[in-house]
């Protein structure tokens, strides 16, 4: 049986790819994070990718590993000071991957930052082919890498590129479907239309989003595809949108009205509303009652008044050509995933 190794198994990505590929039957998956920690009900492999002797000691009890995935992330203070780090992380892990000397394939994720969407407007849709910006941006040194290494090597590899990713883990705050479904049962207790809390720019622009477990399909499509060795692929749901339209589907779920955007500080939200959540907490047993833990709120204040205020189109065609076909309605997505959030008691 083919041996897979999910890096950053505990994130929204490596998390769905992991549970994509034991739900197969067909692989042997080993979920690696720092600490060890169980993931989904499983035990996972603990090496600590920014130490050189960790990834040492790791390799002797390893079994041989046929197909590297890697979503493992570093945040650093700056995009300049992400650089080493996030190279140097995944060339520990393919280190350990090749020491069994069975590697095959190297499915790297990265996202739309290789586009520059970090920096403002990009050009839509963006293609694989499109040139580099100036700006730093470690995923253009990790290709590098892939690149480099395996030009010499036994394996290839695939990098996918999704846009805005929406999914679950709960060791990542940096979760959109939590950020909104909290908003949405905040509302509804203050009996509240549903507002968009991005400025009027960000609310009409047009937008490409991806499931994690879309992102995950197309990881065990790239590991198996004869098309998708040495290649750069885009990935993302299926038709692109605009917040102006889905925002009201999102309204309509939770049983509320929706509302004009309007721009909020969702960096105080927990300090201006922690006493309502800790009510809703009890009264509906949830799990998590600290609004902080649920979500990083300077992120989502990020996303939602300055990530989204440029259009982020894709272009999927080389995906689709390439024979990877599936297509998902990112409003039937966000809704599962609400779902999801409720019957996991994060939201009630």
């Amino acid at each position: 049986m083919r041996h897979a190794v999910v890096m950053g198994a505990s994130g929204v990505i490596g998390s769905a790819i992991a549970q994509r590929l034991r739900a197969s039957g067909e692989w042997e998956v080993t979920g690696v994070t720092r600490s060890g920690e169980s993931v989904d009900g499983h035990a996972t492999f603990a090496v600590d990718l920014t130490d050189p002797t960790s990834v040492k000691a790791a390799t002797a009890s390893l079994a041989p590993v046929t197909h590297l995935f890697y979503a493992a992330y570093v945040p650093r203070p700056t995009r300049f000071e992400e650089i080493e780090p996030n190279r140097r992380m995944l060339s520990h892990a393919i280190d350990l991957a090749e020491a069994g000397s069975c590697l095959k394939r190297v499915v790297l994720t990265t996202g739309g930052k290789y586009y520059g969407v970090q920096w403002g407007a990009i050009k839509t849709p963006a293609r694989e082919t499109d040139a580099r910006h100036l700006a730093p941006n470690f995923y253009y040194q990790q290709q590098d890498l892939l690149e480099e290494r395996g030009a010499s090597a036994r394996w290839d590899w695939t990098n996918l590129i999704p846009p805005y990713v929406t999914g679950f883990s709960a060791r990542a705050p940096m979760n959109l479907s939590m950020a909104i479904g909290v908003l949405a049962s905040l509302s509804r207790e203050l009996k509240l239309p549903l507002r968009f809390p991005g400025p009027a720019v960000a609310w009409t622009t047009m937008h490409h989003i991806a499931d994690a477990d879309h992102v995950a399909d197309a990881a065990a499509w790239a590991a198996d595809s004869a098309n998708a060795g040495n290649q750069l692929f885009n990935v993302a749901n299926g038709d692109p949108g605009r917040w102006c339209h889905t925002w009201q589907a999102i309204a309509d779920h939770f049983g509320l009205t929706g509302g004009d955007p309007l721009p909020m500080p969702l960096s105080m939200l927990p300090s201006a509303f922690q006493g309502v959540w800790s009510d809703i907490a009890a009264r509906h047993r949830l799990v998590q009652p600290d609004l902080n833990a649920l979500v990083d709120w300077k992120w989502a204040e990020y996303m939602f008044n300055t990530a989204f205020a440029n259009d982020v189109v894709l272009e999927l065609g080389k995906i689709r050509r390439a024979g990877f076909h599936p297509c998902v309605d990112t409003e039937v997505a966000l809704t599962r995933r609400f779902e999801q959030l409720r019957s996991l008691r994060l939201i009630p």
